[in-house]
């Protein structure tokens, strides 16, 4: 198991986050959950989503999960906790709710390019503040503005030796790309948070998210670090002050004759 406070102190030090880094694992059972684990239908009488649970977790500090019973199908369909029914692929019940505006072929096309676990392969996500887990992780999930992601991505690069990312973006489910898509590729993914998050709203405008596999992040702590001694990939960003101050029309004279030097 990876040292997750250890992981944690290099984010904290590093990237700065408002909210609480989280560890997520998809569990197949639930001999995988922990003991101290809110699950929201069964301990707050809560029905909620998975992105609203996630929420809970990197604001609260709460360790969550969740099941087939959260209220999100999409993400009840990427996690393999819902079946995908005929009628739900070909988009002609989604037409016929109206949902989202989509057409029929619209819909299809939105499902079939949300990434999924076969369906009954997992039976819970499971989510906890990094330093707090005492699961093993397969994410490393962090939430920030842009510059703290950008300098998260720096770190992800430079530890792995890797020289791009690439980002595959969609208007809303960004829980099927930063778990998902990133269990699926091994691979870092950027998610620009879409409706659901933002609407309820569980996100702020400034916010986006960026996840790690747990195969990457001790790298990418290591690559933060050597980011950080170059001197400009830090956060706050650095900025370049050494010029001398310009002012209105008068300040220099006012100056020297406040210094006596104006003869």
């Amino acid at each position: 198991m990876v040292d997750v406070k250890q992981i944690n102190a290099g984010l904290s030090q590093y990237i700065r986050p408002q909210t609480f880094p989280l560890a997520i694992r998809m569990c197949a059972s639930e001999g995988e959950l922990p003991e101290k684990v809110r699950i929201p239908e069964r301990d707050l009488n809560l029905n909620i989503s998975l992105c609203h649970a996630i929420t809970m977790a990197r604001r609260y500090g709460w360790t969550m999960a969740v099941d087939k019973y959260q209220s999100c199908y999409g993400a009840g369909i990427s996690m393999g906790f819902l079946p995908l029914l005929p009628d739900v692929a070909d988009g002609s019940y989604q037409a016929s709710l109206g949902l989202w505006g989509m057409t029929k072929e619209q819909a299809a096309a939105a499902i079939e390019n949300t990434p999924k676990f076969e369906y009954g392969t997992y039976k819970y996500a499971l989510m906890a503040p990094l330093d707090r887990a005492t699961f093993e992780p397969h994410l490393v999930l962090v939430y920030g503005n842009p510059a703290q992601i950008w300098l998260l991505l720096s770190g992800y690069l430079f530890g792995t030796g890797k020289s791009s990312l690439d980002a595959k973006l969609s208007q809303g489910a960004g829980c099927t790309t930063y778990i998902t898509r990133a269990m699926q590729t091994d691979e870092a993914q950027f998610a620009i948070i879409g409706t659901g998050e933002r609407v309820v709203p569980h996100a702020q405008d400034h916010e986006c998210a960026f996840s790690i596999p747990v195969s990457k992040i001790e790298n990418t702590v290591q690559g933060l670090e050597l980011a950080h001694k170059t001197g400009a990939f830090r956060y706050p960003v650095p900025s370049s002050l050494r010029y001398n101050s310009q002012h209105p029309p008068g300040y220099d004279k006012m100056r020297s004759h406040l210094l006596g030097e104006d003869g």
